[in-house]
């Protein structure tokens, strides 16, 4: 990565409609720990009592989440059209009676019978392709508080030579390392992986080509302004909607850079991040894609698309209850700016929370301890600045004591997304490795594994670093698999056959640091 690296803002955007929200009263403390070892935890566990396999932690069969479009235009016809649930089983929601309607000026447009998807999407598939021009479309809700969502569709066809550009710029040979290197990390977490988009990543690339041609600031790396040079939509969620993602319901993370990167350093640089890392990590992803160019203003730019999970836990928090070889330090290069007026300043490594099934937490206390004493931190509270209601961050205000055993405490009052009101506590622990070096796994090839490896936060390449890969047996015992060198751009090779069935592997650092992950 050449000169300065900066990571541009995560445009998360979650829009969601509650009907009859109150604070109720409630006593019962909700309290996540974890175990103090290297060993990765299982999936969170428990399921406090408002944050159930039965409700997961979302609304009552009364309350309906639905995220609904405006009016937008699209540069080829959907093949679905629908409305986005964040908060409702599909099966609650094929008993509301719930209707859509496609219409032109000529007449109702055909379309197949309403269908659920497990993602909380409801809508109807096109029998035919819509011609160019305008459409209107009305969901009907019987009974609620929306009972009626109305929005316009416009299909506007761009001219064939920028869709060459952009089917161009998309780079599919590297979808596999792309999805590899972040699953490897949510899998880690017992998170569900993700799957590639096609529609996400032609809004990707297109924003990328935005990007190169335009500049980082034509107004904004996420922004686009109409009339320049290959626009496709102001905001993130116009261009996803543009090439045929299902809602706006979705989120945009990127890398400003001159010189490419491998896929897994890209995801390495995002994880080192603050609002970066909680937009992948997220347990509501359900879809990605990605597309990039290079040049003096080149970028790579991943769009995120979010729906219902039907098993979400309290938190998912990182570093992860038990994880070992976590970075020292860390280079705070993040835009939004997580550290006030710390731009290109080394700090210890950042720790992040997200509660996806809270809609807000209150009176937050954040405390990090090591060998019995407090460490100062910079916290990125909930609600302040461009950290959502029901997430927060932490940044150490020093760089972190090698081989030191980290503990976080956690605690404050949450609302949940079905109207509970309760205190929340979280208490885990980290050790740190010997380095500022964070370690990135891509385990798709079947005889190559990609171990990168760069300093955290200003993405540095470390090169000529000896990496060590174990497979980590029962008890937490390691075998060696295989050991290679980083080359020049921080990538080292480890060469071993992959294995008939999971296992868990751990790849260590010269530095001791070290990620694992299931292979």
């Amino acid at each position: 990565m050449a000169g300065r690296t900066r990571l541009a803002k995560a445009a998360l955007v979650v829009l969601l409609a509650w009907a009859g929200m109150q604070w109720n009263t409630g006593t019962t403390l909700v309290t996540v720990s974890g175990p103090a070892n290297g060993v990765l935890p299982v999936p969170f566990t428990p399921f406090g009592p408002y944050s159930t396999r039965a409700n997961h932690g979302y609304e009552g069969a009364n309350v309906m989440s639905p995220v609904v479009p405006s009016s937008y235009t699209a540069y080829f016809s959907p093949q679905t059209i629908g409305i986005q649930f964040i908060g409702d089983a599909p099966n609650h929601l094929s008993a509301d009676h719930l209707s859509l309607l496609v219409t032109s000026p000529h007449g109702s447009i055909k379309t197949g019978p309403l269908f659920y998807q497990s993602t909380g999407f409801v809508g109807v598939h096109l029998l035919a392709a819509l011609k160019p021009g305008h459409y209107r479309v009305v969901f009907k809700s019987p009974g609620f508080q929306t009972a009626q969502s109305v929005w316009g569709l416009t299909i506007h066809p761009l001219p064939k030579a920028q869709l060459a550009q952009e089917r161009q710029a998309l780079v599919t040979a590297q979808v596999p390392q792309y999805l590899a290197a972040l699953n490897a990390v949510r899998t880690s977490l017992g998170e569900s992986p993700v799957a590639w988009n096609n529609a996400l990543a032609w809004a990707a690339a297109s924003h990328a080509l935005y990007v190169k041609d335009n500049g980082y600031d034509a107004p904004s790396f996420h922004l686009e302004t109409t009339g320049h040079e290959n626009f496709t939509g102001i905001n993130p969620w116009d261009r996803d909607m543009a090439f045929g993602w299902q809602s706006p319901l979705d989120g945009e993370v990127g890398i400003e850079w001159t010189t490419s990167l491998p896929p897994v350093a890209v995801i390495q640089n995002l994880v080192d991040t603050v609002y970066h890392r909680l937009s992948l990590l997220s347990p509501n992803v359900v879809a990605v894609g990605a597309g990039q160019t290079t040049g003096s203003t080149g970028a790579v730019v991943m769009d995120l698309g979010y729906g219902y999970r039907a098993h979400l836990p309290l938190a998912i928090v990182y570093p992860a209850s038990g994880q070992s070889g976590v970075p020292t330090g860390w280079t705070d290069m993040e835009s939004p700016n997580p550290v006030p007026n710390g731009f290109s300043q080394e700090f210890g490594y950042p720790i992040t929370v997200d509660f996806p099934t809270v809609q807000q937490l209150r009176q937050i206390r954040a405390q990090l301890f090591a060998n019995g004493k407090t460490v100062p931190i910079y916290l990125d509270a909930p609600g302040v600045d461009d950290m959502a209601d029901n997430q927060l961050g932490m940044v150490p205000r020093t760089r972190l004591e090698p081989g030191t055993t980290y503990t976080v405490k956690i605690s404050g009052q949450a609302l949940f997304n079905n109207e509970v009101r309760l205190p929340v506590a979280l208490h885990w622990q980290f050790t740190t490795g010997g380095t500022d070096a964070s370690v990135a796994v891509d385990p798709v090839h079947a005889g190559d594994l990609l171990v990168s490896v760069a300093q955290a936060g200003s993405g540095r390449p470390v090169p000529n670093d000896p990496v060590r890969l174990y497979q980590v047996e029962a008890g937490n015992r390691l075998t060696l698999a295989a050991q290679a060198v980083t080359h020049r751009n921080g990538i080292a090779v480890c060469h071993l056959a992959k294995p008939a069935t999971r296992h868990l592997f751990e790849a260590v650092s010269g530095g001791e640091t070290s990620m694992q992950f299931w292979w």
